[in-house]
């Protein structure tokens, strides 16, 4: 019984971290591994299960975690927060929602840069106000202090593009970072100048900083951009700029960019998609388009444009069957083996369009073998999808391992069970 009951315990102290590292409060890049020092990034366990003050205490001397949330800018203190840890065991920083500026960052830096942090792998600063040139300068030095630094959230900041000019100067390869976080940041406005000439100019110097941004980060896997300000010609210059240097690159956010009203630029970022010639392996890449009110006009461009990637995410985007039959042309040559099309109320209409090729023939499915995850959540599919589904598969339309079907409330259990 005894030893039932511990691992009992260890199971529920291993779902409440897993919960809370998914929770939208904190910005988490959570490790595939389950070793511990992956576990350490997360909320320490006695904020979790109500401990006493006590122990508390004992268990915050182990911890590889500096934390700081919810503080007010003077309570912040980097001496105070470590205590009598050795600053080598440091595994994570995390200061949220602290209120703070670039000044009180630029003190915490120099404050941080005075002790060895050979360990540290994880900087969370995001849902503060940190913001301008000081603090681009202020992450350069600390990037540079500790290289050993690979997952940097600046979610929910004050930061710009140019903001970040200081890290293009640390050099080629000068960081390890490998998971970027800028979310709802104003990352860049439009250049509002006269002449064509003028505004030309300061693309091209747009274009060579940031590729030495991006150079200084060349082991980048993930960079999350959902919510961000940013205009047309910044936002293509940096993804152009990661598709182009950064071989190593597996997802890109753009979640709620309001590229719907904006599809000249989602022309140009699926430009950036095409390989240089049909040799060429298709690269390992997640692009993330939700909740952009894409439409039917922007699936075309997408569609059209020669693009291959692996995995495309086209969430709650108003697509309807018009553009799930673009979709299905696009798909034998696109390399996707992945393709979320959640919340987009397309229908029944919507998986003929996908599945059937010749509209006079119901079992004329498109030859595609590729694909092994569909996401049709919530796009008020009935019984008839469920039906064509299953004759899809029958007919080895796609090898599919993952389709998810939730939330589709006119269909019946029975027909579920079928498929």
């Amino acid at each position: 019984m005894n030893a039932i009951a511990a691992t009992s315990a260890v199971d529920i102290a291993r779902t409440q971290s897993a919960v809370l590292s998914k929770s939208p409060s904190r910005t988490s890049f959570t490790s595939t591994s389950s070793s511990d020092k992956d576990a350490s990034t997360s909320p320490t366990l006695f904020e979790q299960t109500g401990v006493d003050t006590d122990d508390a205490k004992a268990i915050n001397t182990h911890s590889r975690e500096i934390a700081m949330v919810d503080l007010s800018p003077e309570e912040l203190d980097i001496a105070q927060a470590l205590g009598d840890r050795a600053s080598e065991s440091i595994e994570c920083v995390r200061i949220n929602r602290c209120r703070m500026n670039c000044e009180t960052f630029q003190l915490l830096v120099d404050a941080l840069c005075k002790y060895e942090l050979p360990c540290l792998h994880t900087v969370d600063i995001s849902q503060n106000r940190v913001g301008g040139a000081q603090a681009g300068a202020a992450l350069a030095k600390l990037l540079t202090h500790a290289p050993t630094i690979r997952f940097l959230s600046l979610g929910w900041n004050q930061l710009s593009l140019v903001d970040l000019k200081a890290l293009a100067a640390t050099g080629s390869g000068a960081c390890s970072i490998q998971c970027l976080d800028l979310r709802a940041n104003p990352l860049g406005t439009s250049h509002k100048l006269s002449s064509k000439k003028a505004k030309k100019h300061v693309e091209s110097e747009d274009n060579i900083w940031v590729s030495a941004l991006v150079a200084a980060m060349p082991n980048l896997t993930h960079v999350q951009m959902a919510q961000a300000t940013i205009d047309d010609s910044s936002l293509v210059c940096l993804l152009h700029a990661l598709t182009a240097n950064v071989s190593c690159l597996e997802y890109i956010g753009l979640e709620w960019l309001g590229l719907g009203s904006r599809l000249a630029t989602v022309r140009s970022i699926m430009s950036g998609l095409v390989p240089a010639d049909l040799a060429t392996p298709v690269r390992s890449l997640h692009l993330n388009l939700a909740a952009n009110n894409l439409g039917d006009g922007g699936v075309k461009i997408i569609a059209e444009s020669g693009a291959m990637l692996t995995s495309l995410t086209l969430a709650c985007n108003f697509i309807t069957e018009r553009g799930t039959g673009m979709l299905a042309k696009w798909l034998p040559s696109s390399g996707l083996l992945a393709l979320e099309l959640s919340d987009n109320y397309f229908g029944d209409q919507g998986i003929t369009s996908l599945l059937v090729t010749d509209g006079r023939r119901q079992s004329a499915y498109s030859p595609y073998n590729q694909l092994t995850s569909l996401g049709l959540n919530s796009c008020c599919l009935t019984d008839t999808s469920l039906r064509m589904l299953t004759d899809a598969l029958t007919y080895n339309w796609a090898p599919l391992a993952s389709l998810r079907i939730l939330r589709n409330n006119r269909m019946s259990p029975g027909a579920k069970v079928a498929l």
